[in-house]
């Protein structure tokens, strides 16, 4: 498929990589090549080779906040990238560059300029990052998620198109899930994450509140914990048998098809995740993101009774008990039908209209 190839440049963790897969489907199915541009990380290389994607190792972090020799440093990775994908920007001659955000979509989006590549970026948050707001300034088209995030943007090449979501999440079978996971069906089902790379406080209090509700309400509970606690919480948990613990999920979608709520942080793929399914749930952000964006992601939600947000300084194991108990009283409640547009799809028209133009 020569000279059919789309490169797509995602950093860090699955809020960077999910929706660049969603796109690179479309893109699959529709006759182009996709190609990864990432960073040396263990969880996006995971990602990728377990939805069959191929890609190129980035050795390229985020720029530090102070003069240092940690900046100097950053420089000397800054060059070598942007020199290593020159080099396969020739080789490969995409049709089209696309940032689905991070760092590593800075030296893949200016190689791509230098040598006159349509490019693209895709902002997930409500408040981009640093990056994304410098790519604005070179790219033909920007794709927001939240129309929110127009003031922070060159309004020129603006499309708010959503957050590119992939198929399974909405179309999983809940009886294979279920087979998949090991878990009871026609009982109460609570769903705890936060986030790739877990969130110690969250995982505790939602463990230990969970437990104590176990005592006195028939339910089960699937906890993804991340790396950091993993195994603390198949401590406190001991032998229950009605509480599953995992590390990682990658198929994140079998936990939502089964489960009746959701405990997790709000990243703009969760928070769309969630509207899609209709799922209600427990938002807390993560109080040390970049400008505070879950934050803003959780308000642009928050008139959503499916939704219920706790900062994590109101955290504790009464006030989370009490919003369980409110939600699991409301289940019975009439649910409104979902419907959601698949935003890959106009992102993908968008691009090729672009790309012949």
């Amino acid at each position: 498929m020569k000279y059919k190839n789309i490169i797509i440049a995602s950093s860090g963790t699955g809020g960077h990589i999910y929706p660049g897969i969603a796109l690179a489907r479309e893109f699959k199915k529709n006759g182009y090549n996709p190609i990864f541009f990432i960073t040396d990380n263990k969880i996006s290389m995971e990602i990728l080779q377990s939805n069959g994607f191929e890609y190129i190792l980035l050795n390229f972090s985020g720029m530090p906040r102070k003069i240092s020799f940690s900046f100097i440093i950053f420089l000397l990775k800054l060059k070598l990238s942007l020199l290593k994908v020159l080099k396969h920007i020739l080789v490969l001659q995409p049709l089209a560059v696309i940032g689905t955000g991070g760092y590593v979509s800075v030296p893949v989006i200016v190689a791509s300029k230098i040598l006159k590549k349509k490019t693209f970026i895709h902002e997930q948050n409500t408040v981009p990052g640093k990056a994304n707001r410098f790519l604005n300034k070179l790219v033909d088209k920007t794709f927001i998620s939240f129309e929110c995030s127009k003031k922070y943007f060159n309004n020129t090449n603006l499309v708010v198109s959503g957050y590119p979501i992939r198929e399974e999440v909405l179309h999983t079978s809940k009886a294979e899930a279920l087979k998949k996971l090991c878990v009871l069906d026609n009982i109460f089902t609570v769903l705890v994450f936060g986030g790739s790379l877990g969130a110690i406080k969250l995982n505790d209090i939602a463990c230990k509140t969970l437990l104590n509700l176990s005592k006195i309400k028939q339910m089960q509970v699937i906890h993804v914990t991340g790396d950091k606690n993993y195994l603390q919480m198949l401590k406190c948990i001991e032998s229950n048998k009605n509480y599953k613990v995992f590390k990682y999920m990658h198929n994140i979608y079998d936990a939502y098809a089964v489960s009746d709520i959701v405990i997790c942080r709000c990243g703009a793929g969760t928070i769309f995740e969630l509207k899609a399914l209709n799922k209600p749930a427990v938002i807390i952000p993560y109080p040390y993101a970049t400008d505070n964006h879950q934050y803003c992601n959780a308000k642009e939600v928050e008139e959503d009774k499916k939704f219920i947000i706790i900062e994590e300084k109101n955290l504790t194991e009464e006030k989370l008990s009490e919003i369980v108990e409110i939600l699991y009283s409301n289940l019975n409640t009439k649910k409104n039908k979902s419907f959601y547009k698949f935003p890959q799809e106009l992102m993908f028209k968008e691009i090729i209209q672009c790309i012949k133009s």
